[in-house]
Parts: structure tokens; sequence; C-alpha cells
């Protein structure tokens, strides 16, 4: 994150230094003068290069954050993913009816769907809770399917699956208007 913050910090010294240095150039030049309107542009220019830099900063300092949301994320899906095909095959081990396999490739569905997923800048931490909620619904499934836990966990499980795809299409939502924003 210190290597990110000067890096910032050393673009909008440079960005301030152009400023000056036409400041310094038009200081004591009259408004008559035939390179006045020149330097007058280029100091808004750099003016506005500026502005532009530091309201992209912000950004900047979160990206780590965003891939690290990001990441988690994907391998939480994966794992989600793998879980779904353990149940989508279990029935060829004679452990668990067919009927499962559809669930199984609900789940792999899915756990594909947010792999796919972008994290946005703002409310890319969204996706970490996200991913632990798929996380346990991973766990909660096959105990579930098992009959392990009692039935009435189905609806935490169905809580979870809704709970992380809000969280996830809203993510990605966010990301798209961002993307929107930015072109």
């Amino acid at each position: 994150m210190g290597e990110i913050d000067h890096e910032i910090t050393g673009k909008v010294a440079d960005l301030q230094e152009d400023i000056s240095s036409v400041l310094h150039e038009l200081q004591g030049l009259p408004e008559d003068h035939p390179r006045y309107e020149a330097l007058f542009a280029q100091l808004v220019k750099a003016g506005s290069a500026l502005l532009e830099y530091e309201a992209q900063a912000p950004a900047k300092r979160e990206d780590p954050h965003r891939q690290v949301s990001k990441t988690i994320l994907t391998w939480s899906a994966l794992v989600h993913v793998l879980g779904g095909l353990l149940i989508a095959l279990t029935p060829l081990m004679g452990w668990i009816g067919w009927g499962w396999v559809a669930l199984g490739v609900f789940q792999v569905l899915f756990g594909l769907l947010a792999t796919g997923m972008e994290a946005p800048v703002q409310g890319h931490r969204e996706l970490r809770v996200a991913a632990g909620v798929l996380a346990v619904v991973t766990v909660l499934v096959p105990l579930l399917v098992f009959d392990v836990l009692s039935g009435w966990f189905w609806i935490a499980a169905v809580a979870g699956w809704t709970g992380s795809f809000v969280l996830v299409t809203d993510a990605d939502a966010a990301h798209t208007r961002e993307r929107k924003e930015a072109a």
C-alpha cells in the first residue's frame, strides 16, 4: 500500500510542479502579451490533469484490495463448483438418489456464475462476505444431502445462496456502472 501511496504522491507532486512552473512564467506577464493566452491554456490543462488524477487516486489505492476480494470470491466459487460436481457424481456410487444431481448441477452453475464476477472499486468488500457465505453453503449442502443435519437447515442454504447471489450481482452491477462512468 505504501508503494501505491508513494507513486500517487510523486505523480501529484509532478503535476503540481507543472502548475507552479506555468504560474511562474505567467507571473508579471501582461494579459496582452502574445504568450499569455498559450500559457493560460497550459495552466488550465495542467490544473485539469491534476484534478483528474486526484479523482482517480482512491481507485488506485483500492485496486490491490479489490483484487484480493476478487480472488477470494473466485476461489470460494471454484470450491463451490467442486462440491456441486461431487454431489452430482455421488449417485454413481449409490450413496444418494439420482434426484440430487439437479442440486449438484445448480450448485455448479451458481459457482460458475460467481467466478465470472468483477469486483468494483466501491463495495468490493461485499464480495468477501459473499465468498464466506458461499463457503458455508458449500459445507452445509453435503451435510444436508447426506442427512447429517436436519432438513430445517435447507432454509439456511437457500438463504445463503440468495444472499451471496444478491451481494455478487450488486457488486457486478456497481463494477459495470464504474466502467460506464470511466468511459
